[in-house]
């Protein structure tokens, strides 16, 4: 099995045990205008055609052209005007035409659109040569791009403004979506105090973790609860726990508290609060230090402390769980392939080790660099186990951020 292949498997292995204890979200019906970011729950058709009339897609003069005359300059008629959103009312008589703008209403009787370099006004008639008459009669028929009833957008899909436009040119006005999942979230450690908080005192720090998971939901649209900064002690870290366990969080994230020392207690609170463990630890970096488990209807996730490895687990683990509860069809994270742009060293062999990546595109191929410490991460380059030394222009699999 190639080094790829390896990384597959070990990385889907856990995506699947996460997905195992996963329970659906249920739906709601949101309007349209509220459903950017949201996951479609069911399939949408539309309430009626595109185009809802024959409309012309040139400005110009339509026309009905007559038959059996073979002059080379052909006149017809103007007998009057078509603006976009104002239908004409009329028959179009044979011999006759009408100005008409891009979006306008084709009248019936009307056979094709003369744009305006194609012909010329005089005295009230317009002439046009016929070797300027194109097999393209400029004219885009109702229901040309989309019947009524046809589907729009498909149960499972992560809707984006392009769907919305799609959906709304429709005439669909409403749709039905999977509720957000609550995610709410604690941070352990003594040593934390707020970032309000000046008057530090030695070996106390600020908790960036706070302010980076709360980001990271806003980022991704989900709802989310501070359960605050948890000491490391006993009595406050199992009351967390208890308050959750009976908050509507549907995902409960820590940091901090996971390592073997005497104050790393998240695991032992975890489970005298009635928490059932699923994994305690994965074969890879970041990751070697992480909790999954539920706590009752809560899916946990306990993370290590630092800030790098919580974003990285967040986008790996959290992200694609988060989705996944939604019903979304497409797997997260996406993955590619891409060129190492330097070499990288690593100090185990034994894990797969995920590293903050940034990619880019150059004359049609993919290179990836390790992101520097100012740049935020598009991606994560995963480097295979049993290997110490991964060398520029080597191709590597990368996660999308």
């Amino acid at each position: 099995m190639n080094d790829m292949k390896q990384n597959e498997c070990c990385y889907q292995e856990v995506l699947r045990t996460l997905f195992r204890v996963l329970k659906p979200m249920s739906s709601e019906m949101i309007g349209l205008e509220d459903g950017l970011g949201r996951v479609s729950s069911a399939s949408v058709t539309a309430s009626f055609p595109r185009p809802l009339f024959d409309e012309s897609v040139r400005d110009g003069y339509v026309i009905a052209e007559t038959t059996g005359h073979g002059e080379s300059v052909q006149r017809y008629r103007i007998t009057g005007e078509i603006p976009a959103g104002s239908p004409y009312g009329k028959v179009l008589g044979a011999g006759t035409g009408c100005r008409i703008m891009t979006g306008g209403c084709v009248p019936e009787g009307g056979s094709r659109v003369i744009p305006h370099e194609d012909c010329r006004e005089v005295d009230g008639d317009i002439l046009v040569e016929k070797k300027k008459l194109s097999w393209n009669i400029y004219i885009r028929r109702k229901g040309a791009d989309i019947s009524e009833g046809d589907v729009l957008v498909g149960r499972g899909i992560l809707l984006q403004a392009g769907h919305l436009a799609h959906l709304a040119s429709c005439g669909v006005q409403k749709i039905d979506v999977a509720t957000l999942p609550v995610v709410g979230f604690f941070c352990t450690g003594s040593e934390l105090r707020h970032m309000n908080e000046r008057d530090l005192e030695n070996g106390q720090k600020i908790s960036s973790n706070s302010l980076l998971l709360r980001g990271l939901l806003d980022s991704i649209g989900i709802p989310c609860q501070d359960f605050g900064i948890i000491p490391d002690n006993r009595q406050s870290l199992l009351d967390c726990f208890l308050a959750a366990k009976k908050s509507n969080v549907d995902v409960l994230i820590s940091t901090g508290g996971m390592g073997p020392g005497k104050y790393d207690l998240v695991e032992k609170l975890f489970l005298e609060a009635g928490g059932n463990l699923i994994f305690t630890e994965l074969g890879m970096r970041p990751g070697k230090s992480v909790l999954f488990g539920t706590l009752g209807k809560t899916l946990f996730f306990g993370l290590p402390g630092p800030p790098y490895a919580v974003q990285t687990l967040f986008n790996l683990l959290v992200v694609p769980v988060v989705f996944s509860l939604q019903g979304l069809k497409e797997q997260l994270p996406r993955k590619t392939t891409a060129y190492l742009e330097h070499d990288i060293p690593v100090k185990r062999s034994d894990l797969l080790c995920f590293k903050d990546g940034v990619l880019e595109l150059r004359d049609g191929k993919c290179y990836v660099r390790l992101a520097d410490r100012d740049e935020s991460p598009n991606c994560y380059i995963m480097l295979s186990a049993g290997q110490l030394f991964f060398k520029k222009g080597e191709m590597v699999e990368i996660c999308l951020a």
